[in-house]
């Protein structure tokens, strides 16, 4: 039973397969390609993010900068110097003895006078008579009585009495300012902020991401089947839709847990240091009772003196000075003759008095004695002058923040791969045939000249395959890449060199848009040598070069 259905099945296959046998109306000479009109799958390019986009934060930290400023430690103000009294000293006379007047006694004096006294008066002599004399005496003023004066001398008595020798006076007496002192306080250093990072947390995961979607294609036996009567074996060979399955690729992916983040913190906070975060203090003289004067009496400086006053002026008391006779005798007729009378003249005698002039007095004024002082006396009262007192300032250093720490956020983009996957466009599956140069289903060499041991593709390279493969690709049919080294080597390494070089091929045609299944990538090592160069055979470099070549052929799909 098995088997009938098996060969119902293949009989179906085979007929669907082949419903086309030969192309119709083929041209002599011309080369033709059965083609399964394949899926046509486009590439698409999927990116899959496998890191996270993230912030990474690093600090900047605080700024500081160092600022010096003046600050007044005594706050300017005034004090009063006293401008003293100015004096001089005067010289005055002093009265230590009053004027006074004193009589000055003129004493008498007595002037001789000459005077001639009759000590015989004329007469008559009577010749004959006689005339009878007489001695008699008298008495002559000698001296008048007179009065004299006698002075009764003033009466002194020696007083004591204060001489100012230097005035009261007053004195200004400053009265110092008092001063007392204040703690004040300033910023002596700014704080800024310490910032710690958090960084971003991470996990890890992984994506399947399918590149190639399950699909199916025909595929014919090895083996034709045994009952099959054509000379053809094409013809009963099986042909059986196979399921290819999708390809998936594991993209290790990192998933961003938590983004990264800062705390930021006081670098000096008072609730919990417990100290006062960069308070300075400093000390200022501060004026707490301006300067002030007091005026001080001077008393007058005083010298006691002695002088002599007049108490009683001097006075006279008159004494009556009698008067001084002297006894004369003269003589005198007594009766005259009496004859003739003869004149006879009088005799007289020159006599000396003395006429006493009575004693007077004569005011003398009597100067006032003084005497020269010295005595100083303020010309100028003593007055104060304000003297300003500047203001005493101090230079301190203080920290200052300039700027504070702060995060510089840097946005690290997410990582992202591209992978390229496969989508059907078109389902594929008829079979039909199609005119190909009859060149392009035999080797083709491509004009690659690899370096030594290298399976990179060169720009020259890429060129070539751009030239001439590229072209045969558009009109959609399958070719094979097929890649060959020359001896030089041992066979495993030349093997997998060239399977290197083919697939580079391969991979420069998929960036170009080609499908990966239109692409068979072969490589032979040095198996398909063209020439006698096997190992052990001494060639030339030329005759290397001819085995290291790189080919294509157009395959029937």
């Amino acid at each position: 039973m098995k088997k009938t259905l098996l060969t119902i099945l293949t009989f179906v296959v085979t007929i669907t397969a082949f419903a086309q046998d030969l192309p119709t109306n083929p041209e002599p000479g011309k080369c033709y390609v059965r083609c399964v009109t394949p899926d046509v799958w486009v590439n698409q390019d999927v990116t899959i993010q496998v890191s996270p986009a993230y912030k990474k934060l690093s600090t900047v930290p605080a700024k500081f900068t160092t600022a010096t400023e003046e600050v007044v430690v005594e706050n300017a103000s005034q004090r009063l110097e006293v401008v003293p009294a100015v004096y001089e000293t005067q010289t005055f006379e002093v009265v230590v003895k009053e004027a006074s007047q004193r009589l000055e006694k003129i004493p008498s004096r007595t002037e001789t006078v000459t005077e001639t006294v009759v000590v015989k008066e004329a007469s008559q002599r009577l010749e004959l008579v006689p005339a009878v004399y007489e001695t008699q005496e008298f008495t002559v003023v000698t001296q008048e009585a007179s009065q004299r004066l006698e002075i009764v001398p003033a009466v002194y008595e020696t007083q004591d009495f204060t001489v100012v020798t230097k005035e009261a006076s007053q004195r200004l007496e400053v009265v110092p300012a008092e001063y007392g002192t204040e703690t004040r306080s300033y910023k002596k250093r700014e704080y800024g902020t310490s910032i710690k990072v958090v960084p971003a947390s991470f996990s890890s995961n992984y994506q399947v991401v399918e590149v190639k979607p399950a699909s199916a294609r025909w595929e014919m036996s090895d083996t034709p089947a045994a009952d099959c009567a054509s000379s053809d074996p094409n013809d009963c060979r099986y042909w059986c839709y196979k399921s290819i399955p999708a390809q998936n690729i594991t993209v290790n992916t990192t998933e961003l847990a938590a983004d990264a983040s800062y705390v930021r913190t006081p670098d000096c906070d008072p609730a919990t240091s417990g100290d006062d975060c960069g308070m300075g203090t400093y000390t200022v003289k501060v004026v707490s009772k301006p300067a002030s004067t007091r005026v001080i009496d001077i008393p007058a400086e005083t010298k006691t003196e002695k002088r002599v006053v007049m108490v009683s002026p001097p006075t006279t008391r008159v004494i009556d000075v009698p008067q001084k006779t002297k006894t004369m005798k003269r003589v005198v007729m007594v009766q005259p003759p009496t004859t003739r009378v003869i004149e006879i003249p009088a005799e007289t005698e020159t006599v000396t008095r003395t006429v006493i002039i009575p004693e007077s007095t004569r005011v003398v004024e009597i100067p006032a004695e003084t005497k020269t002082l010295k005595r100083t006396v303020m010309v100028t009262p003593p007055t104060t002058r304000v003297i300003d007192i500047p203001q005493k300032t101090s230079t301190i250093k203080k920290t200052i923040l300039t700027e504070d720490s702060k995060v510089v956020e840097t946005i690290v983009p997410a990582v992202t791969k591209t992978v390229t996957k496969e989508v059907l466009q078109t389902k594929g599956g008829l079979t039909t045939w199609k005119e190909v140069d009859c060149k392009l289903v035999e080797y083709n060499d491509l004009n690659i000249n690899w370096n030594l041991g290298s399976a990179t593709l060169t720009a020259a390279a890429k060129a070539e395959i751009d030239a001439k493969l590229l072209p045969v690709l558009a009109d959609g049919v399958s070719v094979e890449i097929a890649s060959h080294t020359d001896s030089r080597g041992t066979k495993e390494s030349n093997l997998a060199l060239s399977e290197r070089r083919a697939q580079a091929v391969t991979n420069y045609l998929i960036s170009k848009g080609i499908n990966s299944s239109r692409i068979v990538s072969n490589g032979y090592g040095e198996t398909r040598l063209l020439n006698r160069c096997a190992d052990g055979v001494s060639c030339t470099e030329r005759e290397h070069l001819v085995n290291r070549r790189t080919q294509f052929r157009v395959i029937n799909q």
